[in-house]
């Protein structure tokens, strides 16, 4: 299993809380949650931070700094294209296995679902 850092060094300010953040962006993915959490632990990210938290899409973002960390703490570089096709076999083979989530891009990175999402209704009729 692999946790994976792209290349796109995307340059951006975003909002921290009373602060802003401005750098050199990437994104970090992995092959599992776990091995994601766990390097978003050893790099000094706070879990809230994960976008599209239980889809394929899910990943943190990163500074350049935050990803030099992972990759010295043994995450993997890619390309961009690298990863969109690591993305791709992920995004199959999530949708050959789970219904997809039509949850609100909010409800995801809050870890909350909305209400009919039919990837969280209950199969239980009762």
């Amino acid at each position: 299993m692999t946790v994976y850092v792209d290349d796109m060094f995307m340059k951006a300010t975003v909002p921290n809380g009373a602060r802003k953040v401005s750098g050199e962006w990437c994104h970090m993915q992995a092959d599992t949650r776990e091995e994601l959490d766990d390097m978003a632990d050893k790099i000094g990210l706070r879990r809230s931070w994960i976008q599209y938290p239980g889809t394929w899409k899910e990943h943190y973002d990163v500074t350049r700094p935050r990803r030099d960390a992972a990759i010295a703490a043994g995450a993997v570089p890619v390309g961009m294209l690298e990863l969109a096709r690591i993305r791709k076999r992920w995004r199959e083979e999530h949708r050959s296995s789970v219904q997809e989530c039509e949850c609100s891009e909010f409800a995801q990175q809050h870890a909350i679902t909305d209400p009919g999402c039919p990837a969280h209704e209950s199969s239980d009729p009762s």
